[in-house]
């Protein structure tokens, strides 16, 4: 079956899933179940979907070579795939189709998580996705000890008077990406408040710059009080802000 937009899969090609997520198409498959099955590299870093029908998603631009160091020429055959193989598809379809819910964590789930494990979980699909990402169309895409990343795609709703977007967005960004930079590096049964932070814009963002990723990274996380720092920049390393925050350690 093809793309909802009715062409026929071919590797190389660039597509969205029905909540928008961008990726390239890596490989395609023998149908199975009917339906043409293709793999997918995502945009954001996050897992590669190795099968999933075509039909959940749509083309945006068609592309010919290598992209990405991908060799479009190569078209996997994968009818003798093993049933373990199949099992560990189906999982991965599942986690990367699973519609993002936003929601805030139950005070006693949270309790009983590391940071880093409830975090992961969030970015995961497992745990619902803060409210606030809904609200400005941003996500979650990578998080480690010390360190998370947010990316996004500044929109001219987000406009201010001057005509670009306001420096509130940039903030609620920085202030993610290190606020979580520090609450990964938590136990069980800790949490945090914020107790300042510091933006420095570098330069206006605006609806043609297209998607920005914010990064933060820990300073130092003591029993009491960490510190953390973080940069917005482009697709193509342009930096647009820095900043810094201070966090209150608090047990739950």
């Amino acid at each position: 079956m093809p793309y909802t937009s009715g062409e026929t899969p071919a590797v190389g090609d660039y597509v969205k899933n029905q909540w928008e997520q961008p990726g390239t198409v890596t490989a395609v498959h023998a149908a199975k179940g009917g339906h043409e099955q293709v793999s997918i590299r995502w945009d954001d870093g996050g897992v590669d979907l190795p099968s999933a029908s075509a039909s959940e998603f749509t083309l945006l631009s068609r592309s010919a070579g290598v992209i990405k160091g991908i060799d479009t020429t190569a078209i996997s055959n994968r009818e003798s795939q093993s049933e373990e193989g199949f099992l560990q598809d189906d999982e991965s379809i599942g986690r990367a189709n699973r519609a993002v819910q936003y929601g805030v964590v139950p005070r006693m789930t949270a309790k009983t998580m590391p940071g880093l494990q409830l975090l992961t979980e969030i970015m995961n699909g497992t745990q619902p996705a803060p409210p606030i990402q809904q609200a400005l169309d941003f996500r979650l895409v990578q998080v480690e000890q010390g360190y998370a990343a947010f990316a996004g795609t500044p929109k001219f709703e987000y406009y201010n008077p001057l005509g670009c977007v306001h420096g509130g967005y940039t903030a609620a960004l920085l202030d993610s990406c290190m606020a979580c930079a520090v609450h990964s590096t938590l136990e069980a049964g800790y949490s945090y408040a914020t107790l300042e932070i510091k933006i420095s814009y570098v330069r206006a963002i605006t609806s043609d710059t297209g998607e920005v990723r914010a990064e933060g990274r820990v300073i130092n996380s003591g029993k009491r009080i960490a510190t953390a720092e973080g940069r917005l920049f482009d697709a193509a390393g342009t930096l647009y802000a820095h900043g810094t925050t201070t966090c209150l350690v608090l047990t739950l």
